[in-house]
């Protein structure tokens, strides 16, 4: 626009200066024809003297009056002096004018001449007057004739270019006006333009810069499709509001994930233990709920840690559906949940909130199924320190656990009497071998049809001096927890090698390792090496594993199986169809055996899927061409129904009762 607007600029000015070039031209033309016209109108008037000048002298002459000489020089001086001037410049004057001017000065020599003549002779005599006078009266004719002509002339094309300057100013006039007209409404034009192309849109970028420095959204400007600069600052500005809001979104995120687990949108750890604190220092009455996932390990790491994601999305869904509004719900980490419930007026613990919780469990449709284990700590009556309440909670929730899980616990102080057993059984198992108060029981193992003993399985018994015989499951778990296992089961593999030199050569010895010694990768190496030290065939052994094995540091526990596999011992998967998954780790090792738990085999004779969940064990134990032994044999019934249904061995009350052994001298 500015460039159209200099091109008619510039356009108009061309065409004035053009206008104003022609006026100049034709006033300095007319000024030069006043100018020889006054001349011409002198000429006249002095040429009109001298002929005047001329005719007295010569009547008087006439009349017989005597002239003087120098009057007569005087004359012709005159005439000489007054017929010698040019005039203006001819060549400034119009072609007709000067054709006219040249005729007229030639008319004027022969007026000169005709007077010179004149003059001479009236200086003799009279007669010579009468003689000259009609030459000079016949110049001064066609002098003056000539004259007019040039006169007229001069006159007609001063009329014509005054004429012509007055229609050149009127143009001028015009186009003055036109021009200002133009340029007015350009200037208009020029000013709407920048206003609607420039101003507008400065304004609406300043008030998105403004509405930025506030931190509003950034809206889409409309100059983004623009071919200019202020298109491209436009696409810049778009760009920086982008990026801020992108950074605001960032920061945001950053904020949230700062307070909130990423996984399950739960609170974090920290928003958990400031809510904590705060209701502490508060004093208000609080229930504080320990919350563990069961099972979480064997689905995330058998299914897939997808479906363990998903599990514990559901989990959090669950807990946050039964928890009070005023309730803070957090993931503490992993499987591990918690809940600090505002115990309303008239509440005295978290009862109600643990049976709404197991209610909304049990209806939940989703698989796998969710089982929650949880302990319960109450404030002010266990503690009013954040940390103190959660070592209660904590215990209450072992509580439950150790109970059978899925289950509440709320914490007392037998509770912790327990705990500080359990430390001082550990310091007692320490050195139990070595006083020799771990000994083995050995529970023999049968053919089904025959009822010939086979082999058998070495228990581990422990008899304390004081509280007397310890349960296998109880100082196991503390021996795991504590790092005893290893060495424990060290101690026992020695003696039980040691005692099965003395069976039949035909006799297998099993074995059970628990998941903490397969953590170990030097397990099979010594395994082996204590079994070839002691002089026992590697096929007569037998090592029996849950399949929990197979789920923390799976790497490692499957090296030591298979290291175990390829030198001759047998590989027994326990306690079948009591995990989450026992046909996928049938899947990912080839086990030789197949134990089906006790908890089967002694509600066959009950209502219910314990009879088909054995026989269909044993079909699939013959589909994969593996024997399957059946454990907690106590009846005849149970023998007569696992034979009809092809089962391959037994072992249990009925076969033989674990009994002690002591190993012989070599």
């Amino acid at each position: 626009m500015l460039s159209i607007v200099l091109l008619v600029f510039l356009g108009l000015s061309g065409v004035g200066l053009l206008l104003d070039k022609t006026l100049l031209g034709m006033v300095e033309s007319t000024r030069r024809i006043t100018t020889a016209l006054a001349w011409h109108d002198e000429r006249s008037a002095d040429l009109s003297a001298l002929r005047i000048a001329i005719g007295d002298q010569t009547r008087r002459v006439e009349k017989g009056g005597i002239v003087p000489e120098s009057r007569w020089q005087a004359l012709e001086h005159e005439s000489a002096s007054r017929l010698a001037d040019s005039g203006p410049h001819e060549g400034a004057l119009p072609t007709d004018v000067q054709h006219a001017m040249v005729d007229m000065r030639r008319e004027e020599q022969r007026f000169a001449e005709a007077a010179a003549i004149l003059m001479r002779g009236a200086r003799r005599n009279d007669g010579a007057i009468k003689r000259d006078m009609p030459r000079f009266v016949a110049a001064l004719h066609d002098l003056e004739q000539q004259r007019f002509q040039v006169h007229q002339q001069l006159v007609k094309q001063l009329n014509w270019r005054s004429r012509l300057v007055e229609a050149l100013a009127r143009r001028a006039l015009v186009q003055m006006a036109v021009a200002v007209a133009i340029f007015v409404m350009l200037v208009t034009l020029l000013f709407v333009w920048l206003r609607m192309r420039i101003m507008r849109p400065l304004m609406t970028i300043v008030t998105a810069v403004r509405a930025m420095n506030a931190g509003e959204a950034p809206t889409p400007l409309p100059l983004i499709g623009r071919r200019d600069e202020l298109g491209e600052l436009a696409v810049a500005l778009d760009a920086l509001g982008h990026a801020a809001e992108e950074r605001e979104r960032i920061q945001r995120q950053v904020e949230y994930l700062a307070h909130h687990d990423s996984l399950t949108g739960l609170a974090n750890r920290l928003v958990f233990a400031d809510a904590l604190s705060m209701a502490l220092r508060a004093g208000h009455r609080i229930a504080l709920l320990a919350i563990d996932l069961d099972g979480f390990k064997g689905v995330n790491d058998t299914l897939g840690h997808a479906t363990g994601d998903m599990l514990l999305k559901r989990a959090g869904a669950l807990l946050v559906q039964a928890a009070g509004e005023q309730d803070v719900v957090a993931r503490i980490g992993g499987d591990e949940f918690a809940i600090i419930h505002h115990l309303p007026p008239g509440e005295s613990d978290a009862g109600a909130l643990v049976d709404r919780l197991f209610a909304i469990v049990a209806a939940d449709p989703g698989s796998p199924a969710i089982r929650f284990s949880v302990g319960i700590a109450l404030s002010p009556r266990h503690g009013l320190e954040g940390d103190e309440l959660q070592a209660c909670a904590d215990i209450a929730l072992y509580r439950a656990k150790a109970d059978g899980r899925h289950r509440a616990r709320h914490y007392d102080a037998a509770m912790d009497e327990e705990r500080r057993q359990r430390h001082w059984l550990a310091h007692e198992l320490c050195d139990s071998a070595l006083r020799g108060e771990l000994r083995l029981a050995f529970q023999p193992i049968a053919d089904c049809k025959t009822r010939r003993i086979i082999g058998q399985e070495a228990l581990a018994r422990w008899t304390h001096p004081v509280l007397g015989p310890i349960k296998p499951d109880v100082f196991i778990a503390i021996a795991e927890e504590n790092g005893l296992i290893l060495e424990i089961g060290e101690h026992l593999l020695i003696e039980a090698l040691m005692i099965a030199r003395c069976w039949p050569p035909d006799w297998m010895l099993a074995i059970n390792l628990s998941p903490v010694q397969l953590r170990d990768p030097g397990l099979a190496t010594d395994m082996l090496k204590l079994i070839r030290a002691h002089g026992m065939d590697p096929r007569r052994i037998e090592v029996e594993v849950t399949e929990g094995v197979l789920i923390e540091q799976r790497e490692t526990a499957t090296a030591n199986l298979l290291r175990l596999r390829e030198a001759g011992v047998r590989i027994v998967m326990d306690d079948f169809g009591t995990g989450y998954s026992s046909l996928s780790s049938l899947q990912q090792f080839p086990f030789d055996k197949i134990k089906i738990d006790r908890s089967f085999v002694s509600a066959m004779d009950e209502k219910g899927p314990a009879l088909s969940i054995v026989r269909a064990s044993i079909g699939l134990g013959r589909s994969l061409n593996i024997p399957i032994v059946a454990e907690g044999v106590e009846t005849e019934a149970q023998h007569a129904t696992l034979l009809e249904l092809g089962c391959d061995q037994v072992q249990g009350y009925l076969i033989g009762r674990p009994t002690l052994q002591q190993a012989r001298a070599a």
